[in-house]
């Protein structure tokens, strides 16, 4: 389970699997600039130990948050480096550079004084369906009586509770997916990246996967790199690269590779 979702929905009230979440870290002074990080040959990257397939400290496979902070780093010729957090107050004390599957959220960047690269991802709250159950396009299409689980306390759920289809509550992404591949439950409200990986690790108990927050604003969201030290001449290296592993396939393999069919932001 990938860190700080209780932060993202308190943040902008979504299920969102990220590390940075809506930018939430504390306020910093003394930037790190891009030539500091060339001339030290290191990119220091935040990432959870155990969050497959976000990142994994062991095991075969590092995630693809992992994945894809190797790619930016080699474009700044540099190696990367990772910082393993659990809590969000230890951000600041590893002290990193970079975190990936930041939402973006400019006013909240603004205000916490950290920068975001340009979009490489479109996500949001999709629908995980169990075999068998079809008619299912949007959030509108689930029935009462539909055995339907969510995270707990997220405004997903809020929402479908105020229009009478009460959710079952759930801590975990990961379990709640398993719960409707095993027919537990008959959807579950998860992110594609959960969903996409469920689906690679059990083939033989595959869920449909609904992009019900494609024409839903409020439940859709870009991802882009954090970084909380930088200067404007890193933003623009970090968006370089970013254009280059869109343009070369990278960023969509890397997801691939993991199960993950990525939306890619509009124009790439």
């Amino acid at each position: 389970m990938p860190l700080f979702q209780r932060v993202a929905e308190l943040c902008r009230g979504l299920v969102v699997p990220t590390i940075l979440a809506c930018v939430t870290l504390p306020g910093v002074s003394d930037a790190r600039p891009l030539e500091s990080i060339v001339n030290r040959g290191v990119l220091l990257i935040c990432a959870n130990p155990n969050a497959l397939p976000f990142a994994s400290k062991t095991g075969d496979r590092r995630g693809f948050e992992l994945e894809l902070g190797e790619a930016l780093a080699s474009q700044l010729g540099v190696k990367l480096e990772v910082g393993w957090v659990v809590f969000p107050n230890q951000i600041g004390r590893v002290d990193c550079d970079i975190v990936l599957d930041a939402i973006v959220d400019q006013a909240s960047a603004s205000e916490r004084h950290v920068k975001l690269s340009r979009p490489y991802l479109v996500s949001g709250v999709a629908i995980a369906l169990r075999p068998g159950v079809s008619g299912v396009a949007d959030y509108a299409d689930l029935k009462k009586g539909q055995r339907v689980g969510a995270i707990v306390g997220s405004a997903a759920s809020v929402t479908l509770g105020q229009k009478g289809l009460p959710t079952i509550p759930f801590t975990f992404e990961d379990e709640m997916i398993e719960a409707v591949g095993k027919g537990e439950l008959d959807g579950a409200l998860a992110t594609p990246a959960s969903i996409g990986y469920y689906n690679l690790l059990h083939k033989d108990a595959a869920v449909t996967l609904v992009r019900a927050y494609e024409n839903q604003p409020e439940f859709r969201w870009e991802i882009a790199v954090g970084m909380r030290k930088s200067d404007d001449a890193l933003v623009a290296k970090i968006n370089e690269a970013i254009d280059r592993l869109l343009a070369d396939g990278t960023v969509s393999r890397i997801y691939a590779s993991y199960g993950i069919e990525p939306s890619l932001p509009k124009g790439q």
